[in-house]
């Protein structure tokens, strides 16, 4: 698949999933269950049905692009949940303004 299409198919998910999840936020404030997820899985909140929620454990594992007040604010990339290769913040105008490569960097 090609790096653009790629790209947009993440970020498309991802926008799904944050509208999604936003209308459930108090849904899921009212139920007390609390799942535990085994590493490197991290609980997640969606929606179920028409108008539940269901908490899931995810691996974070391709792209993660994210952005707010109409700009990209960080790009980079998990691989089953691990920070890999090279990480971006950047500023409003597009320009990086700290960069970390997590294959570089000594794991804590």
């Amino acid at each position: 698949m090609e790096v653009g299409n790629c790209l947009r198919s993440s970020l498309m998910l991802a926008l799904v999933e944050c509208i999604s999840a936003c209308g459930n936020k108090e849904d899921a404030k009212s139920f007390a269950e609390n799942i535990s997820c085994p590493p490197p899985a991290v609980a997640q909140i969606e929606p179920w049905g028409k108008s539940g929620a269901q908490e899931i454990c995810k691996i974070k594992h391709g792209p993660f692009v994210a952005w707010e007040a109409g700009y990209v604010h960080l790009r980079g990339s998990y691989t089953n949940g691990e920070k890999t290769g090279v990480w971006r913040w950047y500023d409003r105008s597009g320009n990086v303004v700290e960069e970390i490569d997590y294959d570089k960097k000594p794991k804590e």
